[in-house]
């Protein structure tokens, strides 16, 4: 084994270990939120930030297979947090939107997490941050190809 390789298992163990504890933390957060999952988190985070999406690009978006978006879409839709509509241009396509009541879950899920935020990156320089996000986001294209 090489010493890349070995790095490389090395950073997989510690991103495992690492969703472990976002898991664990994303759960208290969104349920303080009423949220049920921080999978309903991701949702209305991208819908909040890319706006109305079907369910394909939510999929794609939140990386979350059609028939588990579908279930979750349909909770968040029980509690009034998105609605549903008929896309205008092609009626076979159903599109997603968040609602006020989403927004406001949305808000309070993220101001809950802003404690946990400054704790997780206490230490961290800009630069780091911006390294990392940038990092992360080029391993989680290349694992995407696979």
């Amino acid at each position: 084994m090489t010493s890349n390789q070995g790095e490389g298992l090395e950073i997989i163990d510690n991103v495992f270990r690492t969703n472990v504890l976002l898991e664990r933390i994303g759960h208290g957060l969104a349920s303080q939120a009423g949220l049920t999952s921080q999978h309903q988190w991701f949702i209305l985070r991208a819908l909040s930030e890319a706006g109305d999406q079907s369910f394909k690009e939510l999929g794609s978006n939140t990386l979350v297979t059609k028939q588990n978006m579908t279930g979750m879409v349909q909770r968040l839709k029980q509690n009034g947090f998105v609605a549903t509509y008929e896309s205008p241009k092609d009626r076979r396509v159903t599109k997603v939107s968040i609602t006020d009541e989403g927004r406001k879950a949305l808000a309070d899920a993220n101001a809950f997490s802003v404690p946990k935020l400054e704790r997780t990156f206490k230490g961290f320089s800009a630069h780091e941050l911006t390294s990392f996000v940038g990092l992360l986001e080029r391993m989680i294209e290349n694992l995407k190809e696979i």
